[in-house]
């Protein structure tokens, strides 16, 4: 038998926890046939919650705003399953107060796979949580709360591109209804959801909405056309599964299209205060490097954070990865900040 892929940071404990992270990543397939019905994507978990978190689900209506780029004769809005995570019973946050922040998440999953209540969801949530209570608490404020949408994934015709984004979209306006002001909303996603965070605030950026006050993104999946990226072979997720997630995903909307490819997007000046995270040993590293240098280059704010030898994933495998903890800390002071 072989021994495991290691980088010379790696104690041998990390090596053979992400051999086995890459084998079953390996074997993932994206299924095309059947989706989750609205009720089923709305239910909320009785078990598996962590003491002290508490999980609420509001269904957003379709936004009557949705940006004509968005709009599809083919594939129409929807209700979306909004997924409130909280320290406290959700009744604190019926009325919505001026200061009040909240982080609008969107998961992973290449756009094919996930839900915001699956249990590897239910654990980052929590942990952010814990460090949002840390910095919050600190200083004498009541943390932000998360809200995670489940947005349509590409598994059939009716929930190809754009669906996801139209739920996100509405998912947005749900929250700027509810009374939280722009400024205090930050919007952020990890891979495949990196990328919906980075094109849904472009698609908010065309529309009547204000914008949001900040972008968080770890290690987002921004370059579907797949130009950009090198093949790591340390890395959990091998380019070709990334391409096969994003091919099913557009169908025959083009990658090259900043609606697809949010590296793509013409930054300005006032576009959101963005912190990006990623790691050197990720095969989509460079997509954080671009998004970053292109908001700098148009004069934006944008701060990358590169962690050494850290694959895709690392924020959600803090038992391989301590630095996964730093990475939601740096989240936390940027969201108080």
């Amino acid at each position: 038998m072989s021994s495991p892929l290691t980088r010379l940071t790696w104690t041998p404990a990390q090596a053979a926890a992400l051999h086995g992270i890459r084998t079953a990543m390996g074997a993932f397939k994206p299924t095309f046939g059947q989706a989750q019905s609205l009720a089923e994507r709305a239910q909320v978990p009785s078990e598996g919650i962590p003491e002290g978190i508490h999980i609420s689900c509001e269904l957003a209506p379709p936004s009557p705003q949705i940006p004509v780029s968005i709009h599809s004769t083919s594939i129409q809005p929807g209700q979306v399953p909004i997924f409130f995570y909280n320290d406290a019973p959700s009744e604190s946050f019926a009325d919505v107060k001026k200061d009040d922040k909240v982080i609008l998440h969107m998961h992973g999953g290449g756009n094919v796979s996930g839900h915001p209540t699956e249990q590897r969801f239910i654990s980052f949530f929590s942990r952010i949580l814990y460090a949002l209570g840390k910095k919050f608490g600190a200083q004498g404020s009541a943390a932000p709360i998360i809200a995670a949408p489940s947005y349509r994934l590409a598994t059939v015709a009716e929930n190809l591109f754009p669906a996801a984004l139209q739920d996100l979209f509405s998912a947005y306006h749900h929250l700027i209804l509810k009374g939280f002001t722009a400024e205090n909303i930050t919007i952020t996603g990890d891979s495949a959801g990196g990328n919906l965070a980075l094109v849904l605030t472009y698609i908010i950026s065309q529309s009547t909405l204000p914008m949001p006050g900040r972008v968080a993104l770890f290690s987002p999946d921004a370059d579907l056309t797949y130009a950009s990226s090198t093949s790591v072979p340390h890395d959990i997720i091998a380019l070709s599964t990334y391409q096969a997630c994003s091919s099913q995903y557009l169908g025959n909307f083009p990658a090259s299209d900043p609606l697809a490819s949010g590296i793509l997007i013409p930054f300005t000046a006032s576009w959101p205060k963005t912190l990006v995270l990623t790691g050197t040993a990720d095969n989509v590293a460079e997509s954080s490097r671009r998004i970053v240098s292109g908001i700098q280059e148009a004069g934006g704010i944008a701060e990358l954070v590169e962690y050494a030898d850290l694959t895709h994933g690392w924020w959600m495998f803090p038992h391989v990865f301590p630095q996964s903890d730093d990475g939601l800390e740096r989240l936390a002071v940027f969201v108080h900040n």
